[in-house]
């Protein structure tokens, strides 16, 4: 699975079984606790804690009804809960809740209404994940602190992507529709009309003039190449009226076999929406949403052995005006005991560049995380 848990909204694929007439209810997730070692350069990493342990459960639930001509009619959300040791923002957990409704048909393609994730970002093709803690929009940051992500109670700081998707509305509410395949291509496209919940390149701080919607276009592409399936993608998105980005992508999978690379950039174009060169805010600094320029690439290579699954990623991002860099390196493993119960085993290694030299905007440093996961 790509994330921990690979839910309906990060999958656009239309059905090709026949399905029974009738309405139909599904559940499925996966719980585990997780237990990481760090050694960092900065003292302040995790509230100054050399290892921490992170409960985190996700999944999702379904109901829908399904007619004679294969059409699907129904509801769908994903929820994850994660308690962190000794977190200052999330004392008392962090609960998440995505709800949206659904309506699909082989011929006609699929339309979502509600908090998903863009079609941009459910078509892209890039750096493998096999674990939750991943390689895109990573989790990495509950061990190894980031000198430009921040994502708490009180504080929100993305000075540099955190993806080569296209992400900035987050899950946002939004419209989101998907065709069929149509020869080797399928295409999406979604509108979100307030995209206040964006992540990745835009403070939610900052003010702009005109609404703050987004529109996103992505297409996915199969082509058979070397006797393995090569799958490519492109994408565009357009946020504030303002803030545009572009990203494309490809995996090719042999056999068990698979190797991913992608590439996303982000830029200002246009004079409604300019980039701040004074902060509205007196307790924000010159410039502080600059990093609305900037771009990020990402690689992986992964082997599927069966009960034993390895993957490697990486992944490298920047904002073009100032120094904020992040470079991601990401080993994982995982082992299925049985049906229920998975073994997990990740080596990471994290550089983060602040605003300066300074050691407070500055963070290196490896973590090892282990965990044991319930599926259910």
């Amino acid at each position: 699975m790509k994330r921990f848990v690979l839910s309906l909204c990060l999958t656009t694929a239309i059905p090709t079984a026949a399905l029974a007439e009738g309405f139909e209810f599904s559940q499925s997730g996966m719980a585990g606790e997780y237990y990481g070692i760090m050694e960092t350069r900065d003292h302040n990493n995790v509230d100054n804690m050399p290892n921490r342990a992170v409960f985190r459960a996700d999944g999702n639930v379904e109901g829908a009804y399904t007619f004679a001509d294969q059409t699907r009619i129904g509801a769908h959300a994903d929820y994850t809960l994660v308690f962190r040791q000794h977190d200052k923002d999330y004392n008392d957990g962090d609960w998440r809740f995505y709800p949206y409704f659904l309506a699909e048909n082989p011929e006609y393609g699929k339309l979502t209404v509600g908090h998903t994730y863009n079609a941009a970002f459910q078509l892209h093709q890039g750096a493998q994940e096999i674990t939750w803690i991943g390689i895109q929009d990573s989790n990495l940051p509950y061990w190894l602190t980031s000198a430009n992500w921040v994502n708490g109670l009180k504080s929100v700081k993305f000075a540099t992507p955190k993806s080569t998707s296209i992400m900035d509305d987050g899950r946002s509410f939004k419209l989101s529709y998907f065709t069929p395949m149509i020869g080797n291509t399928k295409f999406g496209f979604s509108y979100s009309p307030d995209n206040a919940s964006r992540r990745g390149m835009v403070s939610r701080y900052t003010s702009y003039e005109k609404t703050e919607d987004g529109y996103t276009a992505g297409m996915q592409n199969k082509w058979s190449l070397g006797g393995g399936n090569l799958y490519t993608s492109a994408a565009y998105g357009l946020f504030n009226r303002t803030d545009h980005e572009w990203a494309f992508g490809a995996r090719w999978i042999y056999g068990k076999f698979n190797v991913s690379a992608s590439y996303k950039n982000a830029y200002i174009d246009g004079n409604k929406n300019p980039i701040s060169t004074t902060a509205k805010n007196s307790h924000l600094p010159a410039y502080f949403d600059n990093y609305r320029e900037g771009e990020a690439w990402d690689f992986s290579v992964g082997y599927d052995f069966g009960r034993f699954k390895t993957n490697f990623a990486y992944l490298h991002t920047e904002a073009k005006n100032t120094r904020h860099r992040d470079d991601l390196y990401i080993q994982a493993n995982r082992y299925a005991l049985n049906d229920y119960f998975e073994l997990f085993l990740i080596n990471a290694y994290s550089n983060s560049k602040g605003i300066d030299r300074n050691s407070d905007n500055n963070n290196k440093g490896y973590a090892v995380i282990t965990g044991l996961a319930l599926k259910y």
